[in-house]
């Protein structure tokens, strides 16, 4: 309904913190300052916290998904929960509502802020303000000296606010949802809700042609070889996309699992793969370029963000990075793994 500055002015009016659904990042602003990020199973630690602990909820145009609850007979005890979205079958659909609003969310959050006086909350203010310390004082170390974090990093620092970020599926997409800072309405584009390997690189496709602006993929070597032979497209359209293979030679999510949840018992995850992705970005007429370090990665995203076709730039890092924080599968938010 591109209600993103309605619902950060209610959030002003009610002296309360924003988490997102996954696929509700952009629409808020991720430096403002009620904003607390994503929430769910790889969600942040404070965003989580917060609905746990909350009184009410306010969910606008969300679906509820096992993946942003946790364990449903668990999630947030204490809340009342108001659902707005503009389809009644989705309300009480997944979890019971208190009050269901059915309609353009624009329309409703206008009719509630035309209602509400302001009102501050200093206690639950400085509560979510130590969630936040919290999560910050146990983040997990990344294992190796070139961390997901620091490739995101190093992207951010040369897009604007307006040019579209796409990814495909796995944990190179949460490391993106948790540290990328999208400041743009739809500047997110990823598969949500049904781990479609090899989206990404259509998505940044359809996203460069819709939006005519430079494009960034981050991708998984799993993920990138669903796929790429849409490098074709993007090398005879001459695209302008800048393409991240977050390269740990396996497939990492599923690894994770394997590691934390079945003792190591690794099956089918280690790729073993020998495909050269700099070479075969080369073959199909894209620029082909690696990094296995910082430094190395500025001068590729020097390159890349000067070249008008598409870039492909292969970036190693340790196949045992995990993706944290984590609510275990049939878990909820007291279940957390943060380190």
């Amino acid at each position: 309904a591109g209600a993103g500055e309605l619902l950060a002015a209610l959030a002003d009016r009610i002296d309360a913190p924003i988490g997102c659904s996954m696929m509700g990042l952009s629409a808020v602003p991720a430096d403002h300052p009620r904003a607390v990020g994503m929430a769910g199973m790889h969600g942040h630690y404070a965003s989580s916290k917060a609905k746990a602990e909350a009184d009410l909820i306010l969910a606008v145009g969300v679906r509820f998904s096992d993946r942003a609850t946790g364990d449903k007979t668990r999630y947030a005890q204490h809340a009342k929960i108001i659902h707005i979205d503009i389809d009644p079958a989705e309300i009480n659909k997944n979890i019971p509502a208190t009050l269901g609003i059915a309609g353009s969310i624009e329309d409703v959050l206008s009719a509630l802020l035309a209602g509400l006086e302001p009102v501050t909350r200093p206690e639950w203010a400085a509560q979510v303000k130590e969630f936040q310390a919290h999560e910050a004082a146990h983040k997990a170390p990344f294992l190796g000296s070139f961390s997901p974090y620091d490739v995101i990093d190093a992207v951010s620092r040369r897009t604007s606010p307006d040019m579209p970020v796409a990814t495909d599926v796995g944990q190179h997409q949460m490391w993106v949802a948790q540290r990328y800072p999208f400041l743009k309405p739809r500047t997110f584009i990823s598969s949500g809700g049904l781990g479609t390997m090899g989206f990404g690189l259509g998505g940044a496709i359809g996203a460069c042609f819709a939006s005519g602006k430079r494009t960034v993929l981050f991708t998984g070597d799993g993920s990138f070889g669903m796929n790429l032979n849409e490098l074709a497209t993007a090398v005879s359209q001459r695209l302008p996309l800048v393409i991240l293979v977050l390269n740990n030679g396996v497939l990492g999510m599923v690894r994770q699992w394997q590691t934390m949840f079945y003792d190591k018992h690794y099956s089918e995850t280690t790729l073993n793969r020998a495909t050269d992705f700099v070479a075969l970005a080369k073959a199909f007429g894209a620029e082909g370029l690696r990094a296995v370090d910082a430094g190395e990665l500025e001068a590729c995203l020097d390159v890349a963000f000067r070249t008008d076709g598409p870039v492909v730039i292969n970036c190693a890092i340790d196949k045992d990075e995990r993706v944290l924080p984590m609510i275990p599968p049939g878990g909820a938010i007291e279940d957390l793994v943060l380190n």
